[in-house]
């Protein structure tokens, strides 16, 4: 029978390790810089790249402190009385999930978490990198930004020349219908959240009951990851749209399946380079569990041939973007050879971005999960993408991709693979009412401290 305070117990040991490593690692940089040897860390709490500390009182107000509070007392009235029927609808569980995401995000005020995120402050030094939305504010119309964008590209923001041209257009979009960023905020929390939801507790559905489904999305949607960069920032939309292929592909009727694939990959490609993480994982299920490959090359080349359509049109080349924006962010080449040093660092650091924002005690779960459920051979398909994502992420970890860390927030997309062994260790264990409340405490209890405690941006 599993119980949460099992997995407490373990994730305690697993703390400790982690503080241990992190001390070495932390020392490990200190006698590196002190060698004269250059390390591409962005900050000194490392593995979180863009952190500071926001102690109440002290470097932050007391206001937040007591929104904190407010959201605490909301989370202890939902699972004392509402948690059992939502759990049973997975609309309810979305609209939990989305009223926590907002809720920790307001801890930190109506400015620095709706707001801030697309704007910055004046506080901002004039050479800080723009964001989307700066750029987004100069695109005069859409198709002329398509048609320009391969010459303008360089000349954007940090984030925007390594993107293809519809992480811009999003936001340029959601300004044109709501305007203010605080609202372009809340809207993409309500589609993150919303599609993410969805599509997770469709995964789930084909091999679960309906109860495992909606609590295994409600934990999902109360990691820390999610409770933090779900609200404003482009990569939620990414990692939604990501699922959405995983969401198609286990659809039995071959043309709706191929039809909705076809659809979010071209989504999930057209705003991030990234969304080539999807090739190698839905062409390894396919041959996997079905000893084909028709299906996946008909996807890659019906989305292969939208973009010949786009480029019909509006001129606009995504190889030679996704060539430009490889080059700006590798300007040495292969990092192995030309920072071997910052190239070991930042590997290190993008697991361990990944795995803080995880949290210990769905990786505790996660770990047993598959290691017992390899013996009962139970939910092959849901551990056959887990294995696939994870491999897939460390290859791309290896040639270098995500230089710069922050891939609890750039690598979003990977958290449902993590979520799989848990529902099926969850479904195959079973758990009672009071584990199962623990487990959300935890896990929450994790996500409000980060953001009680901490200021993230990016």
């Amino acid at each position: 029978m599993f119980t949460a305070r099992t997995v407490l117990n373990h994730s305690i040991r697993f703390v400790a390790v982690f503080v241990l490593a992190w001390s070495a690692a932390q020392g490990g940089k200190l006698l590196a810089e002190s060698a004269g040897i250059a390390v591409d860390v962005q900050s000194r709490w490392w593995p979180l790249s863009c952190f500071q500390w926001k102690v109440p009182g002290v470097r932050a107000p007391w206001s937040d402190l007591g929104r904190a509070a407010g959201t605490l007392a909301a989370f202890y009235a939902f699972v004392q009385w509402f948690l059992r029927r939502v759990t049973g609808s997975a609309a309810l569980v979305v609209l939990a999930g989305l009223f926590f995401v907002i809720g920790t995000n307001l801890i930190h005020g109506a400015h620095y978490g709706l707001a801030h995120p697309h704007v910055g402050s004046n506080q901002d030094s004039p050479g800080a990198a723009r964001q989307y939305y700066h750029d987004a504010t100069q695109v005069a119309s859409a198709g002329q930004f398509l048609r320009d964008f391969e010459k303008t590209q360089s000349t954007l923001g940090c984030h925007s020349r390594t993107h293809p041209p519809g992480a811009v257009l999003l936001i340029y979009g959601l300004a044109k219908c709501v305007r203010h960023p605080t609202a372009i905020s809340l809207v993409m929390a309500a589609l993150s959240v919303g599609l993410s939801g969805c599509f997770l507790y469709r995964i789930l559905s084909r091999e679960l009951d309906p109860d495992t489904c909606g609590y295994v999305t409600l934990l999902f949607l109360l990691i820390p990851a999610v409770q933090v960069y779900y609200c404003a920032t482009l990569d939620a939309v990414i990692a939604s749209c990501c699922l959405g292929v995983l969401a198609y592909l286990r659809r039995p009727n071959p043309i709706l399946g191929g039809a909705g694939m076809i659809t979010w990959l071209f989504c999930a490609s057209l705003l991030s380079f990234g969304a080539c993480f999807l090739v190698p994982v839905v062409v390894g299920f396919e041959l996997v569990t079905r000893r084909s490959v028709r299906r996946s090359v008909a996807v890659v080349l019906g989305v292969a041939a939208l973009y010949t359509v786009v480029y019909l049109l509006w001129g606009f080349n995504y190889l030679g973007a996704f060539s430009t924006a490889s080059a700006l962010e590798n300007p040495g080449g292969f990092l192995a050879l030309s920072e071997p040093v910052s190239y070991a660092i930042t590997r290190v650091e993008n697991v361990a971005d990944i795995v803080l924002f995880f949290g210990p005690f769905l990786l505790v779960l996660s770990a047993r999960g598959i290691s017992e459920l390899r013996r009962h051979r139970a939910c092959s398909e849901l551990l056959t993408l887990t294995g696939l994502g994870v491999l897939t992420l460390l290859a791309m970890f290896l040639a270098g991709t995500f230089r710069t860390g922050e891939t609890a927030r750039a690598c979003l997309f990977i958290y449902p693979y993590l979520m799989f062994p848990v529902a099926c260790h969850l479904h195959h264990r079973g758990y009672c009412d009071a584990d199962m409340r623990l487990l959300l405490w935890l896990v929450f209890g994790q996500s409000l401290a980060m953001q009680t405690l901490g200021g993230y941006c990016w």
